[in-house]
């Protein structure tokens, strides 16, 4: 663990880590709903694609199918999740509730990674589950948190015909920065 890019897979995962969690955090702070959140999201939803993709061929830490490649299954579901849903708005209620918690536990398992990247290499490999993995389970912890006390105030209730409670889109652009 003596080297921080292993191959040139390493380099492209690199790469693609640093665009999903620059765009990532970017949507965080500004307003949604904008073409500059649709566009930052296409590149963030690219990053993280490619992230996945070749988090998929990196076996440096374990020599096999290890733990953090479960996180990168968690990941794509997630990811899945938050595209799923507004590819299905037209016919989906609640797709803006879906699209929220799907993006961030994306988002949260972005962080959580890079907790997990930069600390294993800090610590002896008999340290990994509790340093490491502590300290990820600490990001996620933080990260539902936040997901649950930044509920955006625009996803509103609202009864639809069947009686059910479903969630839409009030019509204004917000900012959470604000927050």
């Amino acid at each position: 663990m003596n080297t921080v890019l292993h191959s040139s897979v390493s380099i492209v995962h690199l790469t693609a880590a640093l665009l999903a969690m620059s765009t990532g955090t970017y949507i965080l702070f500004k307003p949604k709903g904008t073409a500059a959140h649709r566009l930052a999201g296409w590149l963030y939803v690219t990053g993280m694609v490619v992230l996945l993709l070749t988090a998929f061929q990196i076996y440096y830490l374990f020599g096999r199918f290890g733990v953090i490649h479960w996180g990168a299954v968690g990941s794509v579901v997630a990811l899945l999740i938050g595209l799923g849903s507004v590819s299905l708005r037209s016919t989906l209620p609640s797709w803006l509730r879906w699209h929220y918690l799907g993006m961030g536990a994306s988002v949260t398992g972005l962080y959580a990674a890079f907790v997990v990247e930069s600390t294993y290499r800090l610590f002896p490999p008999s340290y990994f589950w509790w340093v490491t993995m502590g300290a990820a389970n600490g990001v996620f912890i933080l990260g539902g948190l936040l997901l649950y006390r930044h509920y955006p105030n625009w996803i509103k209730p609202a009864e639809h015909s069947s009686g059910n409670t479903v969630f839409h889109r009030v019509n204004q652009v917000v900012s959470t920065a604000d927050r």
